[in-house]
This record gives structure tokens, sequence and C-alpha cells, in this order.
């Protein structure tokens, strides 16, 4: 009897199939006991996990399965209207692990992974290359890893001339982001007016790049925290008791709240305030910056109502809490006749020159950017939904854990209830048993839901 999409957690695995390097192509549905499938905004490769159990094929060595061969697999689920929403996956085989053997029995994993990332490991990258770093993750993809998949990219600052070193592709783009800039017209952050010992920075910056089921995507923090450039993609709700209004497959059926504050940590990391000590190799200048990250709250696009540091946070940041230096090599790698330095001290400052090097006007930024994203972290469990992304955002309502007669008319928690970024993503299927779950992994930088004002700031 075949299965049914009869509930929110309804899953169908449709079809599995191998195919060997040598184009053999093998049915495998009915050998899948497991599938799990893995997406996160800090890596750039999705990946997914296969457990077989073979009683009578043995195609591990069969076939055999020797790496490197493609697997496709369709899954079907409950779509909107009760509907079915179906989704194909292809992947490559890339390791075998967790192999058990016993008597006329035999199961084993396959470990699956993008072509795109295996490719990566063979590619060391030699020539300069020369632009603005969303048009040179454009031209690595498509020319370096020969992906056809979709490029998604934001525009970003500042023109550069790099020397790759032979590293990866994935290896230049990790780079990259975290010293890019959002191009986004008034928004302008570096260096000001000196402010006593220190020079002071302001803005921010930051990019993640990652790859999800609709393609690659080099992304800016702040358009992923904007609610007008990345709206919520679904609400869920974690009802309380006396209700059943939500549908089905909007319910969160578990949540867990992995970070929320730890304040010693973000003193260590320099969050709330830090200072970059630069010296200039190439020039011998000297500088000291101090970030506040107080400075730029407002400047950066925020998923959470909070309008500031909490009191206690800013009272800390007052102060620098780490002390970073950073060497700065302004000429060694520069081959035209003008000063690399945009900086006066340096004997720059009048841009004319096409590769101007910014970094250390952001280094701070990025740093204070990419720790404070993850103030908020929280893990909720959902009936299977293929349809969500890494790099999208959700709406999370989570029950006021007061006596009703006084949370009225809230019935959801003002401060931690509000829109999440899905920084990881895991389906996690069972074909034999028919159903499924989708656990997401939600960060966020603030406090507050959007339509409130938060009651956690100065």
């Amino acid at each position: 009897m075949k299965p049914e999409l009869s509930y929110a957690s309804s899953l169908i695995l449709r079809e599995c199939t191998i195919t060997t390097v040598d184009g053999e192509t093998l049915d495998i549905t009915d050998l899948v006991v497991r599938l799990d499938y893995f997406e996160s905004i800090s890596l750039p490769t999705i990946e997914a996990n296969l457990d077989l159990v073979d009683t009578g094929s043995n195609i591990i060595s069969s076939l055999p399965i020797q790496g490197y061969e493609d697997i496709k697999f369709t899954i079907a689920t409950m779509g909107e209207d009760d509907g079915e929403y179906e989704e194909e996956y292809e992947f490559k085989v890339f390791r075998i692990h967790s192999r058990y053997m016993a008597e006329r029995f035999q199961k084993y994993s396959l470990g699956l992974i993008s072509k795109e990332a295996l490719i990566n490991e063979t590619q060391k990258v030699t020539t300069i290359l020369t632009g603005k770093p969303d048009g040179i993750t454009r031209t690595l993809l498509t020319d370096n890893l020969q992906t056809s998949k979709a490029i998604f990219t934001d525009p970003s600052l500042f023109k550069i001339r790099f020397l790759p070193g032979k590293k990866t592709p994935f290896s230049i783009i990790e780079s990259m982001r975290k010293k890019s800039v959002a191009d986004e017209s008034g928004k302008k952050s570096g260096a000001s007016s000196s402010t006593g010992e220190f020079q002071k920075a302001s803005g921010s910056a930051g990019y993640y790049f990652y790859e999800n089921k609709d393609g690659y995507h080099f992304n800016s923090i702040d358009r992923l925290n904007s609610l007008e450039k990345n709206p919520p993609r679904e609400l869920f709700t974690q009802e309380p008791n006396h209700l059943e209004s939500a549908s089905p497959q909007q319910k969160i059926l578990d949540i867990d709240f992995q970070k929320e504050i730890d304040i010693l940590s973000k003193l260590r990391m320099g969050t709330f305030s830090n200072v970059i000590c630069y010296y200039n190799f190439s020039t011998g200048a000297y500088e000291e910056y101090n970030y506040k990250l107080q400075d730029s709250f407002d400047e950066m696009e925020h998923l959470g109502s909070q309008s500031g540091l909490g009191k206690g946070q800013a009272e800390l940041a007052a102060e620098p809490s780490r002390i970073m230096s950073v060497l700065v090599d302004h000429e060694t790698w520069f081959d035209g006749v003008e000063v690399a330095s945009p900086e006066k001290p340096d004997g720059g400052g009048q841009n004319t020159a096409e590769f101007p090097d910014w970094q250390k006007n952001y280094i701070a930024q990025n740093i204070s950017r990419l720790e404070s994203q993850n103030n908020q972290q929280v893990l909720i469990k959902i009936p299977v939904r293929l349809d969500l992304r890494v790099g999208q955002t959700v709406e999370i309502q989570i029950p006021n854990n007061i006596p009703t007669e006084e949370r009225q008319p809230d019935l959801y928690d003002p401060e931690h209830s509000g829109v999440y970024l899905i920084a990881k993503l895991n389906h996690a299927m069972s074909p034999k048993e028919a159903k499924g779950n989708t656990h997401l992994t939600l960060v966020r930088d603030s406090y507050g839901r959007p339509d409130d004002t938060s009651n956690v700031a100065t």
C-alpha cells in the first residue's frame, strides 16, 4: 500500500536513483530508511545524508559505490490547501560511513554534497582578480566552478585587485566577504574625526556566502536583516494550550532557545566596543581606531524593534573590551603609480587610485556585526517544509508564560516573539514511516516584534 499525504508531517519519497561515473543508473528507493538534508548560512555548499539498508542487492560492492556517483531523489509533501508540494534534489556521493554488517544484512550511510564543492578542491586560482567583490564572486562560480545554478549577489562597494595565491574559489570568496561593504546610497561608513585618544570608526559591513536549494548567494547582512527587502516567508506559532487556531503546517512542535545573553563572550570578542591598532609597514604610519556598536546601531538593519543596546551593554561599551592589531600593506601588491591608500597621512586622499585600500575602515565593523548577529539563537521543530531556505526570514509567536488574566490581550511574548533569520536548516525525513520534520536554527541581533516597541534599550 502506497503512503498518502494525509497530515502536516507526511512525505513520500517518490524516487531515489544512483548513477555511476560510467552512466549506469539504479533505482534505490526501496533501500532508503532515513534522509537528512542540510543548509547553513555559514557554509558554501548544501549537504545531505542517506541511510540505506541493503539486504540483497549489495550495491556497495556490486555497483560498486566508489565516490562521485550522482544521487537524485524527489520528495513530495503537503502543500497549501492540502495540495502537494514536490522538490527534486541532486548531489554527488563524497563518502561512505557508519557501515554495519550482520548475517544477510548490512546498513550504511552515504554522505552527499554539491558537485561544485568537490570541484572547488581541485581549483587553485592563480590569475589576478579585479573588480568588486560581488562581481568576483560571480566570476569564480561561473568560470572556475562551472556552475549552472542560479547566483544571487548584493552590490558591493570598492573595486579591489586581488592576488589569489593559489587559493580555492570558496577560500577567496570567504576572505572577501569579511571585508565587503554593501553598496547602499546614503549609507557610507568609515573613519571620522578624531575623538581624543582614538580615531572613531562607524557604520555597518559584512556579507554571507552560502548555497541553498535556490542556488548561490553573496548577500549583505543588512539586506538579510531588512524587513522590507527580506520579509518573513511564514508565520509559525507555538500556541497556548487552549487555542487551536494555527494551521497544522504553521505550528511549532518544539522550541529551544540555544543562546540569548552572553555578555562576557561579547566583551571578549569586542562586539560592543573595540580598538584596532593599525601599522602600515608600507609607510610606517601607526593609528588606533575605536569602534562602538551603539554609535552605528541606527545605521544597521535589525529584525527586532530594539532601538539600541541594553543599558548594561551600553555602560560596558564606554571603554573598549578588546584591542586588536592589524598589519596594513597598501603598496606591496599594488602596481599602479598612484598611492594605494585613500588616507591623507599616507599620501593619498585624492581618490585617484582605481583600487584604494579601504580595509582599515571596515574591519572593526565586520567583527562587531558578525558577532552581534547571533545575540538570540533559537532552534524550532516544525512539520516538514521543503519550501523554506536559509537566508529567508520567518516570524515566530511564542506564548506569554504568565497567568491568563494578566497577559490579556497579549497572548504572545512581546520580546522573544518576532522575526528571525534562518541560519541553519535540516529536513529530517523517514521515508519508510512516510513522515518528516524540519529543524530551523534562527538568529537575530535584537529583541522585539516588528510592530511593537521593545523594552530592551538604553
